[in-house]
């Protein structure tokens, strides 16, 4: 998919910086101005772009507070290049009433993988060195961690992030392909509302 996704764009920074998170209402329906609220951002300014076009367009500073989010039956996907979803304070707001489970990386290898429900982190763990989890319930993903732990037990070249994605995958059942940013997905600005003062 990450070469698929070079050859869309012109600068591809999926494998430097990518935030993936699936959030799932677990009563109420939850839509995707709900979740764009949550995270700070304002519904009625949402607009319309393709990923792999934005990723190339936007600085580095302008993609930090922007996502991309997808309406699945009750599920809404939010993909980001930034830190938007990549923070816990803006998983625990998202998961409020839901389930979330969010993979990222950044350039520097910093990672991670979140299990959040109702604003509670049930596991928490860094995708490079999977046996080393926090959270209430740190072994709730045991059985669906065979590939990161296979990958961290052989020595090899790098990080791979194929492998984080196709972990989030067998939690959710979601899935991203290079087609999802090749379409027009809806764009938000998010993080910046609760910045400014309401009349």
């Amino acid at each position: 998919m990450f070469e698929q996704l070079s050859d869309l764009s012109e600068y591809s920074s999926v494998k430097e910086n990518l935030a993936w998170t699936v959030v799932r209402p677990r009563q109420a329906r939850l839509t995707v101005d709900d979740v764009v609220r949550r995270l700070h951002g304002e519904p009625d300014t949402m607009t319309t772009d393709r990923p792999a076009d934005c990723v190339s367009d936007l600085e580095y500073d302008d993609l930090a507070d922007t996502v991309f989010l997808e309406q699945r039956g009750d599920a809404v996907i939010i993909v980001g290049f930034g830190t938007a979803t990549a923070e816990e304070e803006a998983l625990r707001r998202l998961s409020q009433s839901a389930t979330v489970h969010s993979v990222f990386w950044a350039i520097n290898n910093f990672n991670r993988l979140y299990y959040i429900v109702d604003g509670v982190v049930v596991t928490e763990l860094d995708m490079l060195r999977p046996l080393d989890r926090w959270g209430t319930a740190p072994e709730a993903l045991t059985d669906h961690l065979d590939a990161l732990r296979d990958l961290h037990d052989r020595s090899g070249p790098g990080p791979d992030w194929e492998t984080a994605m196709a972990t989030l995958e067998s939690l959710t059942a979601q899935r991203l392909d290079p087609d999802w940013f090749a379409r027009p997905q809806l764009l938000a600005k998010v993080g910046r509302s609760h910045h400014r003062g309401r009349a």
